[in-house]
């Protein structure tokens, strides 16, 4: 700490220093003031910057906003099961697949045409599924939960291919319900 006041103190014994000087060099004729207005355009710059200065800084923190928000986007993991590849059909003219994605849109789309569901989430994990479903407070849950199981049971994934699939199911209330007028 002692270091970092010295070295304030002697940095400004120097400008003291160097400013007694250009006047004293000034008074005597040997510099003009060119120098006094050059100093007073740097600090006009510095503290007043034109237009052009704000759009560059402006473009500035653009690009790093979308820099840092790429760079998140890279090292944030992806949902899991969505590009993993499940074999539907193998014969001697080649394999069929299809991708985690569209079977999760499937049960999605299955799950979220119910009366009383008001979001669906879906993640696969080799051949399980688990669907998270919220519905709506006033939904009776269990008619809900027997209906979801009904529409994704085995004839479900047999029609997607899939019949060595299993899945788990949470069915919880939605945390804002819509409100009654």
């Amino acid at each position: 700490m002692n270091a970092l006041r010295r070295l304030a103190q002697i940095t400004g014994l120097v400008a003291v220093f160097a400013l007694g000087t250009a006047f004293i060099l000034e008074a005597t004729d040997i510099v003009g003031d060119k120098w006094r207005r050059d100093l007073a355009d740097i600090v006009d710059d510095v503290t007043f910057p034109g237009w052009e200065l704000w759009l560059l800084t402006l473009a500035g923190v653009g690009a790093a906003v979308l820099g840092v928000m790429l760079v998140a986007a890279q090292l944030a993991p992806p949902k899991k099961g969505l590009q993993s590849m499940h074999e539907v059909h193998s014969g001697p003219d080649g394999d069929t697949r299809i991708r985690g994605r569209a079977a999760i849109a499937a049960a999605r789309h299955e799950a979220g045409s119910i009366e009383g569901v008001v979001a669906v989430d879906a993640r696969v994990k080799k051949k399980t599924m688990t669907v998270e479903i919220q519905i709506d407070d006033r939904a009776d849950l269990a008619r809900v939960e027997t209906t979801v199981r009904e529409r994704l049971g085995h004839e479900f994934w047999i029609n997607l291919g899939l019949a060595d699939f299993s899945v788990n199911l949470l069915v919880t209330h939605h945390p804002r319900p819509p409100r009654v007028r």
